[in-house]
Formats: structure tokens, sequence, C-alpha cells
């Protein structure tokens, strides 16, 4: 929230009507406050939000002819600095509730005055100077353990949404971008496809690692981890069925622990069942890159997926959301996309199936065979977004991951993902 000395932004967010006229009329003859717009409509809502950074956010009950419910929960997912103040259209109890669940810091009743809508806005801003004032002393105190973003999982709720040829060539990248040590990590241990796009042959794997994850050394990892031509490390998961079948999520953990001592980027190859042993390399992880394809299923599974995210306890910031194959013939815009997920785009990369099919089928990543195909560029700009990624070390960390209640919960959801 902002000082004394600078007035405090506030978007209003409703139907063009008497409510805003009130609220317009109320903030103009206080300079305290600063109305910096005033949104009428759920298109490019979320985008134009966080790019005017305001300090209150106004929302009035409808939108559109429908309940602002659901837009306050994205706004307050999406906007955690931002003070969210409902405008109830009764003294209904039950929606009170609803709205300070959904992330509302407070309320006020229609019909309001002048004098009450200033003494409520008045009232929530010193509340969160109170709040960010807390905020930064903590992270003062916290700061030695924030660190660069070092491991990262990419995942789809939807197969053939390009998971594994996003993680190869963002490896590759990586390598190329920092010079540093990198491994790729194939955590689909059904059908993966690391092996055959990367023309590796190796009978090594992963589950040469479980029985030694506890006194792990760099000797070993050596020699079970195969390097690529290109100088990047991978590990496979098992080829034969049955021994993937053998894994449980507390091996998977610790292989992952493990191996992460040795490098200073694991790139995670995640797939797109939602099991046990994808939810707990999820939760190990720096940050979890989720990736979506222009079209109506493949948002369908995602938006599902974020939703999914949520009883997981993730951060907003750890979901970084990626747009694969844009430009594609028939394919949604990227500002369609962002307001069907309510959601940030990370980052985008091009369509170009010919030549992806090639790299496929010749077992050459297209970062190496393409240097200057639109695609290796969109991956290099990726890597450097990546660089630039810190998070907080957290204290400790549970050793055994996605087989508590919610967890289980979760699991039971992605039943629905189509």
């Amino acid at each position: 929230m902002k000082g004394i000395d600078k007035p405090v932004r506030v978007i209003a967010i409703g139907e063009p009507g008497p409510i805003q006229e009130q609220i317009m009329a109320a903030l103009a003859a206080h300079d305290e406050f600063q109305l910096v717009d005033v949104l009428t409509s759920s298109d490019r809502l979320m985008r134009e939000v966080h790019a005017a950074e305001p300090d209150v956010l106004l929302v009035d009950d409808r939108l559109g002819g429908r309940p602002t419910l659901d837009i306050i929960d994205d706004l307050a997912l999406q906007n955690p600095e931002a003070a969210i103040v409902a405008i109830l259209p009764n003294e209904d109890p039950v929606k009170a509730q609803q709205v300070m669940l959904a992330g509302a810091r407070a309320f006020i009743v229609q019909p309001f005055t002048q004098v009450n809508l200033l003494s409520t806005l008045r009232r929530v801003n010193e509340l969160e100077s109170r709040r960010v004032s807390a905020k930064n002393t903590a992270v003062t105190a916290q700061k030695e353990s924030k660190r660069p973003v070092r491991t990262l999982t990419v995942f789809s709720p939807r197969g053939g949404a390009g998971t594994t040829t996003v993680a190869m060539n963002t490896a590759l990248a990586l390598l190329e971008e920092t010079g540093k040590r990198v491994l790729l990590f194939e955590g689909k241990l059904f059908f993966g496809h690391l092996g055959v796009m990367m023309n590796i042959r190796t009978q090594n794997s992963l589950a040469e690692l479980i029985p030694h994850a506890n006194n792990m050394d760099e000797g070993l990892v050596r020699d079970v981890v195969t390097r690529h031509a290109s100088g990047l490390d991978v590990l496979l998961a098992p080829g034969n069925i049955q021994v993937s079948q053998g894994i449980r999520p507390d091996d998977l953990y610790n292989v992952f622990v493990g191996v992460q001592n040795f490098y200073d980027y694991v790139i995670i190859d995640g797939g797109n069942a939602l099991t046990e042993n994808s939810v707990t390399l999820m939760d190990a992880c720096d940050r979890i890159m989720l990736v979506a394809n222009p079209d109506m299923a493949s948002l369908r599974d995602t938006s599902q997926f974020i939703q999914i995210a949520r009883t997981l306890a993730y951060p907003n910031e750890k979901m970084l959301i990626l747009l694969n194959r844009v430009g594609i013939p028939g394919g949604l815009r990227l500002k369609d996309v962002e307001t069907a997920l309510h959601h940030l785009i990370f980052a985008h990369i091009p369509d170009d199936g010919p030549n992806a099919l090639r790299s496929i089928n010749r077992g050459v990543p297209i970062h190496l065979k393409y240097a200057r195909n639109p695609i290796t560029k969109a991956v290099r700009n990726l890597a450097k977004s990546i660089t630039q990624l810190s998070t907080v070390e957290p204290e400790s960390f549970n050793a055994s991951p996605a087989v508590d209640r919610i967890h289980q919960e979760a699991l039971l959801a992605s039943s629905r993902l189509g």
C-alpha cells in the first residue's frame, strides 16, 4: 500500500451505473485516493489489473450480468498485493463469508454513502500498510535464504502438448545460456520418449540410483547418467515397465534430491499423467512449467489443473504457464488464452510442426538441428527468463509428499482431466 505522501491507487470493477458514478465522485474529491481505472468488462480484466498495479480493487457484485465471486477469487490469487473490497447488494452474512473466503479484505453493503466508502478504504489502507510492513520485516530477515530457481518440472494434463520437446530443448538452452551443469531428468516413468528423441541408447536408468539414494556420490551419478553429444547430462526412466511400476514416490523423491546436489539446474520431463510420482516431483521442484496448446480442449484441462494445484497448496508464483504451438492454423490468440485461464502467460513458443517432427524422427533436438528456427529463438528467451527467477529456500520439506489426504483428493480430481 502507498504511504501518506502518495495517493492510494484504486481500480473500480463493475457494471456501469449509479454505483460506479458514486465511486468516481467520492474518489475525485479526495487527493489521498487516485482512481486509475474503471473496468466494466471481463475482457482482458486480469491483464489490465496486473499492468495497473493498484493498491485497492473495488469489486461490484456483478459484472457482465454474472456474479463476481470467481473474479474475486482469481484477482486475489494473481494480485496478492492489492486489497479487494467487495460491494454487496444487501446484508447477507452468507454472501459476506463467501467473498471473504474468496480473498476480499473487506466489504461494503449497498446502499452506502461516500463517507462509508472512504472510511472503509482508509481502514483497509491502514491494515494493508501494517501487513506490508510486517512482511518486509520478515523478508529482510530471510534475505540469506533467497536463491535462484534451480529445479523445474515441465508438465501438461493433456497428452501431446509437447512437454518432452519443451523440457529437452529448455535444458539444452540453459546449458548454452549458462555454461553450468544441467541435468535433464525423465520423470515420465511410463512410455517416455527422451531416449528416442535424443538418440540415446543405454541400459542405465534412475532405477540404478534408488538403492544408493541416501548415500549418493558424484562418481555413481556420473556412471548412471548419459552424457549427450551436446554436453547435456540425461537421466532416463527405466525402459522396463515392470521396473517403473515398482518405483514408489519416496524412491523418486530421494533420487531427485540426491542428483540435484551435483547440478546447477535440473529440468524434469513430468509428462501428462497426474500420479503420486508426478505430484512428488512437482512438490519438490522450485517451479512447475505448465504446457498448454492454443485449443479449447487443452485450455479446459489446463484450467482444471490450475484448480487442482490450489488444492495442493502450490503458491501462485510456482506455476509458469507456457503456451506451445502459437500461431497454429485455427488456434486461439495469446490474449484469448490469458483471458480463458485468468492467468498471465510466462512464455510462448511458435508452431513449426514439420521441423519439429523432423527433429523427433532424426533423434536430434530442434535446438541443435535448427539454430535459427523461431522455436529455438523462443526457447533461448525462455531459458534466459528462467535464469532470472528466484525462490526462497523452505525451512523444511516433507520427505513423503503426495501421499497425504490433500494430495489424494487432488489425484482423485485428476480423473476429470480427460
